[in-house]
């Protein structure tokens, strides 16, 4: 294994994914990041925008600019959070319920395309392994991560 450049893999599965994602989702007027965040408010109805982003590690003004434009599609809606007027919380709309069943098809087309010719109990080991490398993505400590380079390299 030569992990000084198995790090392209990554890059290429997600460029590629979001490539697919732009032109599958064509048809029903989403990009990418609409995508993204639909998808994630369909398992995480009522949460607001800061937690939103918080949970896909995305910058908050990406996040800010994608709802609005969901808004305006008319795909999820916002609503006043009842313990915290400041805060608004996003629900999906019915025309973004009715996009549900299309959005996970096209999204499983994908997957069942890059992992085929791979027996389904690697495919389990490969996402479960996957998972577990995002979780410590997202809890990395860059900064012990950088120092800890620093001294082994000097």
């Amino acid at each position: 294994m030569n992990k000084k450049y198995d790090t392209r893999y990554f890059g290429i599965l997600n460029r590629q994914l979001q490539t697919y994602i732009n032109l599958a989702f064509k048809t029903i007027d989403l990009d990418y990041w609409e995508c993204i965040l639909i998808v994630n408010l369909y398992d995480n109805e009522g949460i607001n925008q800061e937690k939103l982003s918080s949970l896909l590690l995305i910058d908050k003004s990406i996040v800010t600019k994608t709802i609005n434009s969901l808004v305006n599609k008319g795909l999820i809606i916002r609503k006043v959070c009842e313990d915290d007027k400041r805060a608004k919380n996003l629900y999906l709309s019915d025309k973004g319920m009715g996009y549900k069943e299309q959005i996970f098809y096209l999204l499983e087309k994908w997957i069942d395309y890059i992992s085929d010719g791979i027996d389904k109990e690697t495919q389990e080991f490969v996402l479960s392994k996957l998972r577990v490398m995002a979780e410590k993505a997202r809890n990395a400590d860059f900064n012990k991560l950088i120092e800890a380079d620093d001294d082994n390299v000097k």
